[in-house]
């Protein structure tokens, strides 16, 4: 639902741009479209949100820091912003452009720097020893999952 609002509300601002003033009546549309995109994104961030407290998992955001059981890791500005990205999209995988522009905003870096950062926010994950670990797919993209072995306490 969301991707196909994301798709809808683009191909409704390229139509409104085309439209005299006078003509825009769609944009109550367009506002109501985006007030439910909106609700889903939020919604999905709970379920999100909810899934890691359930694996035990503690994001904060402020001091770039995640949590599992007694350990904790601390990330770079950059690499937290990769994985804020990845867990926002999870468990969808991610084109490596996309993931440049949206978590960095900036296309123009050459995808050999986003693959030193995901490996460094995987060795970080792994170090914690939670069942999360980013996968990557040929033509996909990356992914943030949990992984099938759970560890047994």
């Amino acid at each position: 639902m969301i991707g196909f609002n994301e798709e809808l509300l683009g191909r409704l601002a390229d139509q409104l741009k085309r439209l005299p003033q006078a003509a825009r009546d769609g944009e109550v549309d367009y506002d109501i479209i985006a007030g439910q995109l909106d609700r889903y994104r939020r919604r999905l961030g709970f379920w999100y949100e909810r899934q890691w407290q359930m694996e035990g998992l503690d994001i904060d955001h402020d001091q770039r820091t995640v949590a599992y059981r007694d350990r904790a890791i601390a990330f770079t500005r950059r690499e937290f912003q990769l994985f804020v990205m990845l867990v926002s999209r999870s468990p969808n995988f991610i084109s490596p452009n996309r993931l440049l522009v949206e978590a960095w905003h900036d296309g123009q870096l050459p995808e050999e720097t986003l693959r030193t950062y995901v490996a460094r926010v995987r060795a970080k994950l792994a170090s914690l020893g939670a069942s999360v670990v980013i996968k990557n797919q040929p033509r996909r993209g990356y992914a943030i999952v949990f992984s099938e072995a759970r560890e047994v306490v």
